[in-house]
């Protein structure tokens, strides 16, 4: 009960918040932005990465602690922030071009006075905080301490370094950018799936169709591919449509069951570590957040500057949004059955999977889907490097090192397979589909303007 009372407490500090903000700055002058002058404002290629990647991993942080293990929702809390990372920069970056006007129903954001100094990191300390309140459901008490808290230590750090009429205008700023985030947040369809029932059809009127299969299993965010898309106008022109489903032995759908089981029952240490590595379940960030993991890892192996990493966020926020909507529309369009149905139902009464059976359609696979994309931004930014992924050290699990960014994605996929959770072509298409709707979303956004 006492949990509850805080839970709703904060609500209700958050929604206060929310009105306040909408409110404060309805008067700001706006324009799509453009920053094409000289600005006496310290540029963003001159100030560490920090003021950014900090506020990912404080997201990380919250999400691993209080999260309940649905693989959708933290992707739109990673998504929103990077965006408005992104926003609260871009004035620090010579012909940069506002992503308003190139993601869906985006409003045209605040305009700075380019003759007057603003200080970024304090813009994005200022934004995020109320982004971050809205963009997640419930933020418990020692998450808005953990966020305050690093707030306090940016302003104070940053006052020490900009005179207090750069800090108050800068935090100005940063609120006016969250107020036309949150706006546009609260219009991408969350709110109104929380209120909507869904009951699976059953097997009974297809053989095909999923099923919850462990005590208590309801249907996972079955609405969730209804959300309004950043980038993507229509999500199923990234449909690869899946074997047909059938019984007979020489059916792709079989063969792969039949495969399954004898991987399964044939697990090395190897794959089992792989399984586990990218299982991303409680107590880790989830599927999206392990992409945030991978890409402050590539920041700070880099040396990148705020500029860089801001215009990293640009891109993988969007992809890592649209991964998990085209991914979630296609399972419920697709609604099948996970080999732990099929296979106990035509192959093996007793067998068990390595990974417990998520709650929610196979095909496609989810991990594959936003590995493909993630993977076909980030080589698109940064060209095939080596890195090594210290993701999970915390919870016990040794670091992993690929080549490329396309390995990753790979191992990420297969792992599925490995866990028993998949079949073989929910993985390959997925992955498919994945590199699909990266090459989509790099085409359709610019980040710089030509200058005259």
């Amino acid at each position: 009960m006492k949990k509850n009372i805080y839970k709703i407490s904060v609500v209700f500090r958050n929604l206060l918040f929310t009105v306040f903000v909408l409110f404060a700055f309805s008067c700001n002058n706006e324009t799509n932005l453009n920053t094409t002058v000289t600005s006496p404002s310290v540029p963003a290629s001159q100030i560490d990465a920090k003021y950014a990647l900090d506020w990912m991993d404080i997201e990380y942080k919250i999400i691993a602690d209080q999260h309940n293990d649905s693989p959708p929702p933290p992707s739109r809390l990673y998504s929103y922030t990077c965006i408005t990372i992104y926003e609260c920069v871009a004035p620090g970056i010579p012909y940069s071009r506002s992503l308003s006007g190139q993601l869906n129903e985006m409003p045209q954001m605040p305009q700075i006075n380019s003759t007057l100094e603003y200080d970024w990191p304090t813009v994005i300390a200022a934004a995020i905080r109320p982004v971050m309140n809205v963009a997640y459901d419930t933020i418990y008490p020692s998450a808005v301490t953990l966020v305050d808290n690093k707030y306090d230590e940016i302003i104070a750090e940053r006052s020490g370094v900009v005179n207090n009429e750069v800090i108050t205008r800068s935090i100005e700023h940063g609120l006016a950018i969250s107020n036309k985030i949150i706006g546009w947040i609260m219009t991408d369809g969350y709110t109104e799936t929380r209120s909507m029932t869904y009951l699976p059809p059953p097997r009974s009127q297809n053989p095909a169709y999923w099923e919850p299969i462990n005590p208590g299993d309801m249907a996972n965010e079955p609405y969730w591919g209804i959300l309004r898309p950043f980038v993507v106008t229509n999500p199923e022109q990234f449909y690869i449509d899946p074997p047909g489903f059938s019984t007979d032995t020489n059916s792709q759908i079989y063969r792969e069951s039949v495969k399954l089981v004898e991987v399964s029952q044939n697990l090395t240490l190897e794959q089992k570590r792989i399984a586990n590595f990218w299982n991303d379940k409680i107590r880790t960030g989830t599927p999206s957040g392990h992409w945030v993991s991978i890409m402050s890892q590539v920041a700070r192996q880099l040396s990148l500057k705020l500029d860089r990493v801001a215009q990293m966020y640009a891109f993988m926020g969007p992809a890592m949004a649209d991964g998990f909507i085209v991914c979630w529309r296609a399972k419920y369009h697709y609604n099948y059955l996970r080999p732990q149905s099929y296979i106990r139902d035509y192959i093996d009464p007793n067998w068990f999977p390595f990974l417990i059976t998520p709650p929610f359609p196979a095909y496609p696979s989810g991990h594959s889907s936003l590995s493909g994309v993630c993977a076909e931004v980030m080589k698109d930014i940064f060209g095939d490097m080596p890195i090594t992924d210290y993701t999970h050290r915390d919870i016990g699990y040794p670091p992993r090192s690929f080549n490329t960014f396309a390995e990753v994605a790979e191992e990420a996929a297969f792992s599925r397979l490995y866990g028993g959770i998949h079949y073989e072509f929910d993985s390959i298409n997925g992955l498919q589909a994945g590199h699909m709707l990266g090459r989509y979303i790099l085409n359709k956004i610019q980040l710089t303007t030509i200058p005259n």
